[in-house]
């Protein structure tokens, strides 16, 4: 852990920003406490902003927590606790049977980090041009990041024949839970790192040592509590005014809400390619995506059966094109990204893929986008088929000391 006197560069005017946070969350619980008398469409944005507020919170005291809290199972509580807003909506629906949009949030979040991890060298390469051309620390992912991209490998594989079949069952929940206890006990820091603590997570981190722990625990019930009582009800309020619109609400669900949620995570990865961790940055993408493929897709079906369903979950036809889609996103990033040192070709690709299906979310366009990262992805895996060995090995092989 850093001494405080080496981060008081970077302590400096933190309360604003906590503050502004703390409030935007007490704003969203507001509104859902004034219930009916306010019109959807401003419950909609006050429950949008406190739910921000609450997530960038979550951030801030995960970001602070890694340098506190020692130990590698950090990485992945940290991860964890970044996509709670996205496991509350996505449990809440298949719970209430609304087996048409379940995985809408699942599938959208996920695209979402993945394509973070995929497209950061071009932001690096952005970060450089916007300095005046100077260098940015060379971005290569450390050894112990070939545990996610096994596990996302691993996954995406097992998750083909999901979308295949059609359904999502007990059996199913009970492997992927599986593969998130394997990663979690295997999950370790990268040795000649330091915790990438910066902004409002150093300044929690140069409270004195008596302090810091309580400050963050507590920031992470209160951000925790806010999210759990107001996600829910900003996603009803999503859908209301959606549909009071002619919005389709499946592509709210999936677009709307991870852009929101996910917010506060961009935003840490963005300050910490900024203050040359960029590596650290892309890690936290691959943890939280881990987290959404395994535990946040385990956690549905065994929802809906405790809603009152069946063992099985039925996929419709577009959930399962959307499934499809999403593993092959996830095999091409774990493909671009298995030599450790990820490429800008592979960035523009999945960007300008990403960017396609966003503003013209068709069925056509959503089979051939598929269609395309399948493809590539197949020929990078074949082409480095013996990186493939340690990525294998890192989730299931003899852990090293």
């Amino acid at each position: 852990m850093c001494p405080a006197r080496h981060r008081s560069g970077r302590v400096s005017g933190w309360r604003g920003p906590l503050l502004a946070a703390a409030v935007s969350a007490v704003f969203g619980v507001v509104i859902h406490e004034a219930g009916p008398v306010i019109p959807v469409q401003v419950a909609m944005v006050g429950l949008g902003v406190g739910l921000i507020g609450a997530a960038f919170m979550l951030a801030w005291a995960a970001d602070a927590g890694e340098a506190v809290f020692s130990g590698g199972l950090v990485l992945a509580v940290v991860a964890l606790v970044t996509v709670l807003p996205e496991f509350i909506i996505e449990i809440r629906f298949a719970f209430i049977q609304a087996t048409e949009l379940v995985t809408a949030n699942l599938t959208g979040a996920t695209r979402l980090l993945l394509t973070g991890a995929a497209v950061l060298p071009l932001f690096i390469l952005l970060i450089a041009r916007t300095r005046g051309g100077q260098d940015v620390a060379m971005l290569r992912l450390a050894e112990n990041r070939r545990l996610e991209l096994g596990i996302l490998l691993i996954t995406s594989v097992f998750a083909s024949q999901i979308a295949i079949r059609g359904n999502l069952t007990a059996l199913d929940a009970i492997v992927l839970l599986g593969l998130y206890v394997l990663y979690a006990r295997r999950v370790q820091g990268s040795h000649h790192e330091q915790p990438a603590v910066v902004g409002v997570g150093a300044g929690l981190l140069s409270l004195p040592e008596g302090y810091r722990r309580p400050a963050i625990a507590g920031m992470i019930v209160f951000a925790g509590a806010v999210v759990i009582l107001i996600a829910n009800p900003f996603a009803d309020a999503l859908l209301a005014t959606g549909a009071s619109l002619g919005i389709d609400p499946y592509l709210l669900i999936q677009s709307v809400v991870p852009m929101a949620t996910e917010s506060p995570e961009f935003i840490v990865v963005a300050v910490l390619v900024a203050n040359h961790r960029p590596a650290q940055g892309l890690a936290l993408f691959l943890a939280s995506s881990v987290s959404q493929w395994t535990l946040g897709m385990a956690l549905l079906p065994l929802a809906y059966l405790a809603g009152g369903g069946g063992v099985s979950m039925p996929l419709a036809a577009r959930e399962q094109l959307e499934l499809a889609f999403t593993i092959s996103l996830t095999l091409f990033v774990t493909a671009a990204l298995a030599t450790l040192r990820p490429q800008r070709s592979d960035a523009i690709l999945v960007f300008s893929v990403f960017l396609a299906q966003l503003i013209y979310p068709t069925v056509l366009v959503r089979v051939a986008a598929a269609f395309v990262l399948l493809v590539f992805a197949l020929d990078l895996l074949f082409a480095r088929r013996r990186l493939i060995r340690p990525l294998l090995r890192a989730a299931w092989g003899r852990r090293r000391s």
